[in-house]
């Protein structure tokens, strides 16, 4: 987290790539699992979880060496992941078997299964740790789960195809991508409603928001395109 490293996963050869932004060039390649998808990297940057979805794992990288340091059994397949903002836990959902697994990272271990909606896709933790996001991609719906009891305390009806989830940095709104409505849906964190629908390019996916929250890019996977959204707004202001 203090910018100067990348980590992208590469499905086909089962690696990820680690590129130093200093100067734009891959400093190393780690072995994974088998077809590697989600990524996920802890708040003090010593370690990056990677779901593999062929061998139903997550990989545990120590940035510091660069080497995988455990592979964790989890289910079918995993897809999305994400760190609690301490470190302690690390949140997986898996698509076929519709639920979200709760990881020990003091263990390496899976600590609680929380059944969720059809196809859970994309997970992401509130900054304040005490509730996760979860978008379910063939339900049209996220759920809430309260952190503390590992229990879904919500659900929320979003576009069609919800994949792509992010958490702004002050707590406040939720933005999730619909892949089929070619749109953001903005939650209101403290109502768990939907206070916005901003349409953005064509089968949106990878979303994510600025440091300072005041700007959401999202990727459109079919218009080849990022589109560029004002928080304060909830509009599109470049693509």
């Amino acid at each position: 987290h203090d910018g100067s490293k990348v980590y992208v996963t590469h499905a086909n050869t089962s690696t990820a790539s680690v590129i130093n932004t200093y100067n734009n060039t891959v400093s190393g390649t780690i072995t994974v699992g088998q077809n590697p998808f989600g990524i996920a990297v802890s708040q003090d940057g010593s370690k990056v979880y990677v779901t593999n979805t062929m061998s139903q794992s997550v990989s545990v990288i120590n940035t510091g060496t660069n080497t995988v340091s455990a592979t964790i059994s989890v289910g079918n397949p995993p897809v999305g992941i994400a760190v609690s903002p301490d470190g302690s836990k690390v949140y997986v959902v898996n698509f076929y078997d519709n639920n979200m697994e709760v990881i020990n990272t003091a263990t390496n271990s899976v600590t609680a299964t929380i059944m969720v909606n059809y196809h859970p896709y994309g997970v992401a933790v509130c900054p304040d740790g005490t509730k996760v996001y979860v978008t379910n991609r063939d339900n049209y719906t996220v759920n809430v789960i309260n952190t503390a009891t590992n229990t879904v305390t919500d659900t929320i009806q979003v576009g069609a195809k919800p994949v792509g989830i992010c958490v702004s940095p002050d707590g406040s709104r939720v933005y999730v991508s619909n892949q089929n409505d070619s749109s953001v849906s903005v939650i209101n964190i403290s109502v768990d409603t939907v206070l916005a629908t901003i349409p953005v390019g064509s089968n949106p996916w990878g979303i994510s928001v600025s440091p300072d929250g005041s700007k959401v890019l999202v990727a459109n996977d079919s218009s080849n395109s990022v589109s560029v959204i004002n928080t304060a707004t909830n509009t599109v202001i470049a693509t």
